[in-house]
């Protein structure tokens, strides 16, 4: 496989009509920045199927690749994989009208990846200035090693009443080692980040499914599905050099892959608090300011779920369909903007002293160690703007759990017999919804939320991003 690409990046000195962002709506003379990529991968691939009289399968493969993208010592890899199914239902010959289907699935795997193009050597990237290079601010690595993914799945499936109740279950974990990623450098070094190695990352976890339909007559018929998985991940070593932050947005939110911890763990500034939980203020009546970042939460929830509906009676259909999170929080800058110009309720209090000044609840520290209740006044204003200010990742940080009204639908066929004279073999008239509700803690606009660092996206901070739309429409399908 060859693959060979070149991204043009342009620049205009303006634009002929504002706002219409077009290469032929450009002012002045473009700007063009070519941004070639080639990768080589040569592979030998292997697949063996087995099985026995329908009720036992073995699949077992074997894949060798060359890349271009590895230095000459890392190139070639091999990654097999085995999975096997039984069919009980079959062996046991359990097979009737109650019960109609009964597997057990196991497999395993082992998956390599190669990097992107350009990550060994140093080299220079095209200049504004026509004729002229600069250094990238990127440091490669040229002794880049694949990724390599070790997974291990096993799983059930199972359907009964006639194949009115289906229901699956997977038991996961994936070990995942050298994933090769940027991550940040100070900038006095020269450089932004660095390519790496990253250290071994295991994932654990569990997904379940179930579609059933409790009633079914000739009139009435009513299916629900649903689903729920959760995710366990733990950063197991780490490699050598590295301190742990992957990457930082703003230089606010730090992402770090600490030992011990998970990938999406985010560090930030908190509040000062004593042992007793109290927060610790200055002399001058504002919240301490801490030295050192800590963890405030992760970013991706422990589990997700969905829930489906759908009924038909005679001729009408109705159908809904709720999903959630649990477990994730998310920073929001919006919040720390609008608290700082007083636009939330969260900043209401004090604001109706006669003086215009507050007194923050917590403690002072005394020189011997001790603390005393602080009686420090501030002015309002000077208070939320420090309590939540851009760098307090915690007071600016909340869980984004959430349940959603996702979808709705009500559709009506009308009867043949009606539009038999029109011509038509089929006429439906439906109306319905998007994102209709939602409950959550997440003060801001969604808690689904994410942004953009270096091109790449990264969850759990929210900077500024639209509220979701709610779309509500109808729906007219003929069919001649």
């Amino acid at each position: 496989r060859y693959n060979q690409y070149v991204m043009n990046d342009y620049q205009a000195n303006g634009l002929k009509i504002a706002g219409e962002y077009n290469l032929t709506n450009a002012l002045g003379i473009d700007v063009k920045y070519p941004r070639p990529g080639d990768e080589q991968v040569k592979s030998v691939y292997g697949l063996v199927t087995l099985g026995y009289d329908n009720k036992f399968f073995v699949d077992v493969t074997g894949r060798n690749d060359w890349s271009s993208t590895l230095p000459k010592s890392n190139r070639s890899f091999f990654y097999p994989s085995v999975s096997t199914s039984f069919i009980l239902s079959e062996i046991f010959k359990l097979k009737s009208d109650r019960f109609n289907y009964w597997k057990l699935r196991a497999s395993w795997a082992k998956v390599g990846i190669d990097g992107s193009p350009y990550q060994l050597d140093t080299y220079y990237d095209t200049s504004s200035i026509t004729g002229s290079v600069v250094a990238r601010n990127i440091f490669n690595n040229p002794n880049l090693k694949p990724e390599k993914n070790a997974n291990v799945e096993a799983g059930m499936d199972f359907s009964v009443l006639k194949n009115r109740l289906n229901f699956n279950f997977t038991l996961y974990q994936n070990m995942s080692e050298n994933q090769i990623i940027p991550v940040s450098l100070p900038y006095e070094s020269g450089y932004s980040q660095r390519i790496i190695n990253a250290g071994k990352i295991r994932n654990r976890g569990m997904e379940l499914s179930l579609n059933t339909t409790p009633f079914k007559t000739k009139s009435f018929s009513w299916m629900i599905g649903a689903n729920w998985s959760a995710n366990e991940n733990r950063v197991l070593t780490t490699s050598e050099g590295f301190d742990g932050i992957i990457s930082t947005v703003g230089g606010v939110v730090f992402y770090k892959a600490v030992v011990g911890g998970s990938l999406g763990d985010m560090y930030g500034f908190k509040l000062v608090k004593n042992s007793q939980g109290q927060v610790v203020y200055d002399n001058a009546g504002l919240p301490l300011r801490p030295a050192e970042i800590e963890k405030v939460g992760n970013a991706f929830p422990k589990w997700r779920a969905g829930l489906q509906n759908d009924f038909k009676i005679k001729n009408f259909t109705v159908s809904f369909s709720f999903d959630g999170q649990y477990g994730g929080v998310a920073y929001s800058q919006s919040h720390h903007k609008m608290s700082e110009q007083g636009k939330l309720k969260s900043t209401l209090p004090g604001r109706d002293n006669p003086n215009g000044m507050i007194v923050g609840e917590g403690v002072v520290q005394n020189p011997d160690g001790s603390y005393s209740p602080n009686t420090k006044a501030v002015t309002v204003s000077a208070y939320y703007a420090e309590y939540y200010r851009r760098a307090n990742v915690e007071t600016n940080t909340f869980s984004t759990d959430f349940i959603k009204l996702r979808d709705a639908r009500i559709a009506y066929s009308f009867p043949k017999e009606t539009i038999k004279s029109l011509g038509l073999q089929d006429l439906t008239l439906a109306i319905f919804g998007k994102n209709l509700w939602m409950w959550t803690k997440f003060p801001m606009f969604d808690p689904e939320v994410a942004t953009l660092d270096n091109a790449t996206i990264t969850p759990g901070v929210e900077m500024g991003q639209l509220p979701t739309a709610r779309t509500v429409g109808f729906q007219l399908n003929l069919k001649f």
